[in-house]
């Protein structure tokens, strides 16, 4: 199935919330996503079915020269169709356009699929952060990626 790629709009809303409650333990409230969708620094994307069905979506914060990755996201029945590495391709280069060079991640320790899609972007872990996560508790891995990493 074909998707495209754009920036969240609040009629996205309902579709992103349901796919956030599935996926995540403790997921992002309706609010935040609409307090995100205003904030100047951030940038919210995407993926979207020809049938307009959010397949997934993900958030960049900039701060100056630096991109934190906050949120990714895949709809179950979209999975395992390269979407979620789309999504965060698209993200890093719309960060890049607003002057990100580095860009940071947390991930879960135990989640193995997420950590090798990020290293397979170019995500070197550099740190951990200790019970980051609730809901379970779990440390959470802290990926950074440069600028040149991100143009394969």
């Amino acid at each position: 199935m074909e998707v495209f790629f754009r920036n969240m709009k609040m009629s996205d809303l309902d579709q992103v919330c349901a796919i956030e409650q599935a996926v995540f333990s403790d997921p992002w409230s309706r609010e935040g996503f609409k307090e995100s969708l205003g904030n100047g620094q951030a940038i919210l994307l995407t993926a979207v079915s020809e049938a307009q069905k959010v397949a997934g979506y993900c958030c960049l914060y900039c701060v100056l020269d630096e991109g934190e990755i906050v949120n990714v996201a895949v709809s179950e029945s979209f999975r395992k169709q390269g979407i979620g590495e789309r999504l965060v391709r698209h993200l890093m280069q719309a960060g890049a356009q607003r002057g990100a060079k580095n860009f940071y991640l947390e991930v879960r320790a135990g989640n193995e699929p997420a950590q090798r899609l990020y290293e397979k972007l170019g995500f070197k872990t550099v740190g951990i952060r200790k019970n980051f996560y609730e809901k379970p508790v779990e440390n959470a891995l802290v990926m950074m990626c440069a600028l040149p990493d991100i143009t394969g």
